[in-house]
């Protein structure tokens, strides 16, 4: 039975080869800037602005990040308003902005039942640190009666920067 199934799998193997729809990567997964999305977080945020009823944040991270994913989630009133960028060194970082309680947002964010780590200062501001999944992070704190969640793969300096965009991030209009 193995001799009989062994020549499809290869013939399958091959096809797919052929016609691009796998590739060998032996030092790793590659991403090209092509298939990388990106949006306008302007137009994202303006468009989130009008769906929720807090005052949205726009913040400008490093120039050099780049804007790939935004989407307004849950129901009211815990809607929550997330911006995601990739940095120059391939980390995600992502910025959540709710009027939801801390412990509803840090849960629908990490998929994890909140439990604090401590605290960390940034941008003049004390966020509470959580734990997330696979080992990330998530810096929590509080603007005008917005809780703004940063949670991803980043280092704690690009962490940083985030939460520096955010601290002087004016509300979308």
């Amino acid at each position: 039975m193995v001799f009989a199934i062994l020549p499809m799998v290869l013939i399958a193997f091959g096809a797919a080869g052929l016609l691009g729809m796998c590739s060998f990567n032996p030092g790793g997964p590659a991403t090209e800037d092509a298939q990388v999305p990106t949006v306008d977080p302007a137009a994202e945020l303006q468009r989130a602005s009008g769906q929720v009823d807090f005052p949205v944040l726009h913040p400008q991270p490093p120039a050099d990040w780049r804007a790939n994913s935004a989407n307004v989630a849950g129901a009211d009133p815990e809607r929550i308003v997330r911006v995601g960028w990739l940095t120059p060194d391939g980390d995600y970082l992502r910025l959540a902005q709710s009027a939801a309680a801390e412990q509803d947002l840090v849960s629908a964010e990490t998929r994890r039942p909140p439990q604090a780590q401590g605290t960390v200062r940034a941008a003049d501001r004390d966020w509470v640190v959580y734990d997330s999944v696979r080992s990330e992070q998530a810096w929590v704190t509080e603007r005008d009666g917005v809780r703004l969640l940063i949670t991803g793969s980043g280092d704690e300096a690009e962490f940083r920067a985030l939460a520096e965009a955010a601290a002087q991030a004016e509300p979308v209009r």
